[in-house]
């Protein structure tokens, strides 16, 4: 009974609007441009947050850094600390929540090709290098598992040191010397330019850290003077840092009393505050866009009293032949809120289509989520019955004789 009286209500109410549909498309307009220009702004916001994540993520947002430290029991710093070792990597390497692990040895070298030689900064890592720094090569290969385990004698040129040894050559399949033993090219980086602080990030060499431990030092394996992780996914990075301190002061035996003989460096705060920033401006930029449909929902109360004005007499009528106030407000609330549901649906549908248009001209990809589109046809809907309401009660509580005598 009560679904058969909504929809007769509802049918009624498309008929009125149907009279005059220039009035209806015109008051409408207000709700289509504010949907449209919410579905917009968040759909190129949501993007432009997933590109600063995947940014954040290759600069580091899901990496520990593990630096060793020395420390005595009142935590004061005494110089020598104990440096990682590859027992300590498998066991990292193992945890559920890491994806990666690169162990880093650093050294200077004297280098040489033909009749050029220099010293550079040589680094030993392994496969998981440029994975973690996002890092791949511009050509060649870079080095593999297999060349971590055997030692191999190959190197991957950061880009300054391939355009200083080899200039426009192609570096890759060529040997070059490192204190006097021979490391074949199999591969250049791409280039990363200076840091902030003006250092050059490509004037290095990289090696297997097992190949840099056994050749540089004679065959005697040194430690690990830095380990990066990798964690699964940002969510994952707290718990694989607790389950890598955990692991650490087991192995090395610790005390509950000890502190830390290592220290482990996130960039996650930067990150979080980064990403707040980002929601706080899709949020400014949504509301500014919401104004328009307040403009609109004004729109909808001016044409709904309009309407009121010149249906009196129809109001005075119904209302004599038995119909209750509740009648005549869900007639008009019904009117206003089916305008605003048409002008949500198109304002979606043209902020769809207008948002791949602006994604192709801003240069990263609009992302429109399904939350986005409910909250857009709940929102519209609001704005229809809100701004009928004092219209739908204002015919409600009209005098029946009165009305029925208005000429108009």
């Amino acid at each position: 009974m009560i679904s058969r009286y909504l929809i007769d209500n509802i049918i009624e109410a498309a008929s009125n609007l149907l009279r005059n549909k220039p009035r209806t498309l015109l008051t409408s307009l207000g709700i289509i441009i504010g949907i449209s220009s919410v579905i917009i702004l968040v759909a190129i916001t949501n993007g432009a947050k997933t590109i600063i994540e995947e940014q954040l993520v290759s600069l580091g947002a899901k990496t520990i850094v593990l630096k060793p430290i020395g420390r005595t029991r009142s935590g004061v710093y005494r110089g020598m600390a104990q440096d990682f070792n590859q027992n300590e990597l498998s066991l990292m390497k193992a945890m559920p929540t890491v994806e990666s692990v690169s162990p880093i040895v650093k050294t200077s070298n004297q280098v040489s090709y033909r009749n050029k030689s220099q010293v550079v900064a040589v680094v030993g890592s392994n496969e998981d290098f440029a994975r973690i720094n996002d890092w791949p090569t511009e050509s060649g290969d870079f080095i593999n598992e297999m060349d971590v385990q055997d030692g191999a004698r190959v190197c991957v040129l950061g880009a300054s040191v391939q355009k200083r040894f080899f200039g426009a050559e192609d570096a890759t399949s060529q040997s070059i010397r490192i204190d006097g033993i021979s490391f074949k090219v199999i591969g250049t980086l791409t280039e990363k330019g200076l840091t902030p602080g003006g250092r050059d990030q490509d004037d290095f060499i990289l090696i297997p850290f097992t190949s840099l431990n056994r050749w540089d030092y004679k065959g005697q394996l040194y430690g690990i003077s830095n380990i990066i992780v990798s964690s699964t996914t940002t969510e994952d990075l707290e718990f694989t840092k607790f389950s890598i301190r955990k692991m650490l002061r087991e192995t090395r035996g610790l005390l509950k009393d000890e502190f830390d003989n290592f220290e482990m460096v996130t960039y996650e705060k930067i990150t979080r505050k980064i990403l707040q920033t980002t929601n706080i401006l899709k949020i400014l930029l949504s509301a500014i866009a919401s104004i328009s449909l307040v403009v609109g929902g004004i729109g909808i109360m001016n044409i709904m009293l309009v309407s009121v004005t010149e249906r009196t007499k129809e109001i005075g009528i119904r209302i004599t032949i038995g119909a209750k106030s509740r009648d005549i407000v869900f007639q008009f609330l019904s009117e206003s809120a089916l305008i605003a549901l048409f002008g949500g649906a198109v304002g979606i549908a043209l902020g769809y289509f207008l948002s791949q248009l602006v994604s192709n001209f801003v240069g990263w990809p609009a992302i429109i989520s399904t939350e986005s589109i409910i909250i857009a046809c709940l929102f519209s809907g609001f704005i229809g019955i809100f701004f009928g309401i004092y219209p739908a009660f204002k015919a409600s509580r009209m005098d029946p004789i009165k009305a029925i005598r208005n000429e108009q």
